[in-house]
């Protein structure tokens, strides 16, 4: 926790000097820094003439933007944002900017600012165990911590610039994301960029606007499935379009009343204008089902399994399917959770913005997911789980659909290389091991 607290304290202290000093300022105020240190001693060297030259002009432009601080335009803006990016894909977005001073604004710069989630101490000791690719990395920590920030906040913007306007002037800037990692980008403010005359210093003054959110859904690891033989099962109460409410049928057709008919089934229009009773008739519906069923006991955010696992369930969420089938995604969050796309029930896209926001559930979590796949297994044509790992809890369970002439198509997601782990013989034709790479080395560019 010490050291947790100490790294945000850093990266607090280092964003904030990125965010006052340009990269010049940042060069001319670190060997102001070392020119200060070695030139204590007046007499023995002349670093203390470069000190005092440094610190003239940093102070200078200091001052300079100060005034322009307050002498700052007012600006107001809107966002333009798109319904959602995916990771690993740049993608760009509108914003409006207009004057609302009296006077002419000048060229500036326009930077966003995101908001940050911190990690936990145990998600970071995981999450550095897995990327660390040094000695520096695995014994302090910082680097895999700054890699983490990143992919909490989701995404990157670079900064934009903004064209001088005059008073009640309009005009659209675009902006370029870089989509980092899957997650729930949140845009805190917006602000302009004042530049000091030296090119030193800078300030930032906030631009009214409102907040936004940005889903970021996952990129997408194809997977090689066998072709499995779709078949329509019936679906108890049918599949209920807008206009049907609880338990109800696909219609079918009117026809003349029969004894025995229930009476909430009589067309009242038709009885009043044929003169004798008229009932509605309906018909079972029969779709063709699919359940994916995705592990989320997984040891930390971003684990390495863990993301491949909902990669794969994205990609297999967003392939085509026909028009009249239907998509269940089985996964545990604060419950055993069960949503359908296909139909009115719901498009892919709610799925995938789903996945997008995913986190860890803890290890005994697989029991109550077991129990809801083993349940609903009769209500599908093809089921496809994707597992963390091959134990005996998810062997059992899925011996037993075995049994039931249930055959699941099983995904392992395991570290190491194929060889190192055996199939098992009674699951020959259902249970496909997928290895990790041994080392998992992601950019620690800040």
């Amino acid at each position: 926790m010490r050291k947790l607290a100490f790294f945000r304290l850093v990266y607090r202290a280092s964003r904030l000097l990125r965010e006052r000093l340009t990269a010049t300022g940042l060069v001319l105020g670190a060997l102001t820094g070392f020119a200060g240190a070695f030139g204590l001693d007046t007499e023995a060297n002349l670093a203390h003439i470069l000190f005092s030259i440094g610190t003239c002009f940093l102070v200078v432009d200091t001052l300079a933007v100060i005034l322009l601080r307050l002498r700052a335009p007012r600006l107001a803006a809107r966002r333009y944002l798109p319904d959602f990016v995916t990771a690993g894909e740049p993608a760009r977005y509108r914003i409006e900017i207009w004057n609302l001073g009296p006077k002419p604004a000048g060229t500036c710069g326009l930077v966003e600012e995101l908001g940050q989630p911190w990690p936990e101490a145990e998600a970071l000791a995981g999450f550095r165990a897995a990327v660390a690719t040094n000695r520096f990395d695995r014994r302090v920590g910082y680097p895999a911590f700054v890699n983490m920030l990143r992919r909490l906040r989701a995404i990157e913007v670079k900064r934009g610039n903004v064209p001088r306007l005059l008073p009640g002037q309009r005009t659209v800037v675009e902006l370029a994301i870089a989509p980092i990692a899957r997650g729930l980008a949140s845009f805190q403010r917006l602000s302009l960029v004042l530049c000091g005359p030296l090119g030193l210093v800078e300030a930032r003054v906030p631009v009214a606007v409102e907040r936004g959110k940005l889903p970021v859904l996952p990129d997408r690891t194809p997977v090689d499935l066998p072709p499995t033989a779709t078949h329509r099962l019936i679906q108890p109460g049918g599949i209920a379009l807008a206009q049907h409410v609880g338990d109800s049928e696909e219609f079918r057709c009117l026809r003349d009343y029969r004894p025995g008919d229930p009476l909430r089934s009589i067309h009242w229009r038709s009885f009043a204008r044929m003169g004798k009773p008229i009932v509605r008739e309906f018909q079972e519906e029969f779709f063709s089902r699919m359940a994916l069923v995705l592990d989320t006991a997984a040891p930390y955010p971003f684990a390495p399994g863990f993301e491949r696992a909902i990669s794969m369930a994205a990609w297999l969420i967003a392939r085509p399917r026909d028009a009249e089938s239907l998509l269940d995604l089985v996964f545990v969050g604060d419950r055993v959770h069960r949503l359908t796309a296909g139909r009115s029930l719901g498009s892919s896209d709610m799925l995938l913005r789903v996945l997008a926001t995913l986190v860890p559930t803890p290890a005994d979590s697989i029991g109550p997911l077991l129990t809801m796949f083993e349940r609903y297994a009769d209500q599908v044509a093809s089921i496809v789980a994707i597992f963390l790992a091959w134990d005996d809890v998810r062997r059992k369970a899925v011996q037993r659909l075995l049994a039931r002439g249930i055959r699941p198509m099983v995904l392992v997601i395991e570290a190491g290389p194929d060889s190192a782990v055996g199939d098992d013989a009674a699951f020959t034709g259902i249970l496909r091991r997928i290895a990790l790479p041994a080392a998992v080395s992601p950019s620690l560019a800040p």
